[in-house]
């Protein structure tokens, strides 16, 4: 399958799926392998805990809905900006999938006819699932699962995708934190093609010593990776940023999340993006929707 041909929003797609929707975190500290006993501390036994906690994140970050905005920049090859987009969505998980509905444009509130306009469309999209067919509902939240398990089946590589190095501890944002660097691998062969970005990338991750998440996590591509039998290569300058905190209990979230992407496809069509996003106002799925179906039926 070639992921990269013809547009970079596929290029986009792809680094996208890094991220855990509750998580990219993990992509790379999943891996559990080439620790040597005498290290102090243990990092193999940081990592294991780690995932271990973080997985269980994962997991519950269907069980809640958010804000997030989104902005996205087009950039020239010295990377001034081009062109610049920014929206704001409530992200509300209906009936076992989740729905955007835009509520900021630009960084200004919505206009009074925009705004009735989106609550329609949630009003509608909560009687439609709220009425649709056991298998239609069934098909929905597959489609949704799906992609939550590509992004899964691609953390699983970091197994036998990198080497971790102890590099001391700091202070993130009140967290005390082991500092790990992830470097690749040499011999290490992706078995899928979205995999092979891993071969030519490194990265750095700080681990909350109190609880074992994630707190920030970022990566960079060191060396030029192609795909789709060579008709598109991401570059040096692809790099991406992540930052957690605690949410509710020992469930931490993505507060933020930067990447930016310097590809080219088919030797001469070039990619410079750079997007931002936002995460916050995290609740129960239940209270949120509940106030959404509320506010649409106004």
């Amino acid at each position: 399958m070639l992921y990269l041909e013809g547009t970079g929003e596929d290029m986009r797609n792809i680094l996208r799926t890094w991220r855990l929707t509750a998580s990219i975190g993990g992509l790379l500290l999943t891996a559990q392998a080439g620790y040597s006993a005498a290290q102090q501390p243990n990092v193999e036994e940081i990592v294991k805990k780690s995932v271990a906690v973080n997985d269980a994140s994962w997991k519950a970050a269907p069980n809640y809905s958010y804000n997030e905005q989104d902005v996205s920049m087009k950039l020239d090859d010295s990377g001034g900006v081009v062109s610049k987009q920014q929206k704001m969505y409530r992200v509300l998980m209906i009936n076992g999938s989740p729905y955007n509905e835009l509520i900021r444009l630009d960084g200004e509130p919505l206009s009074v006819t925009q705004k009735a306009q989106e609550q329609s469309k949630l009003k509608a999209e909560v009687k439609r699932r709220n009425h649709e067919t056991k298998s239609a509902t069934q098909a929905r939240i597959e489609k949704y699962k799906s992609g939550r398990a590509e992004e899964h089946l691609l953390m699983t590589q970091m197994t036998s995708a990198f080497h971790f190095k102890y590099a001391g501890e700091e202070v993130v944002r009140g967290h005390t934190c082991y500092v790990l660097d992830a470097l690749p691998k040499p011999d290490y062969q992706p078995p899928v093609e979205k995999a092979r970005v891993l071969t030519g990338m490194n990265g750095r991750m700080w681990i909350d010593k109190a609880t074992y998440n994630w707190v920030r996590v970022t990566a960079k591509v060191i060396k030029p990776v192609e795909f789709g039998y060579f008709i598109a290569k991401v570059r040096p300058g692809t790099q991406f940023e992540l930052n957690q905190d605690p949410i509710e209990g020992n469930v931490w979230l993505p507060v933020h999340f930067s990447q930016a992407v310097n590809a080219r496809v088919l030797g001469f069509y070039g990619i410079r993006t750079r997007e931002e996003e936002h995460y916050s106002g995290y609740r129960r799925a239940e209270t949120a929707l509940l106030t959404g179906a509320q506010e649409a039926g106004r």
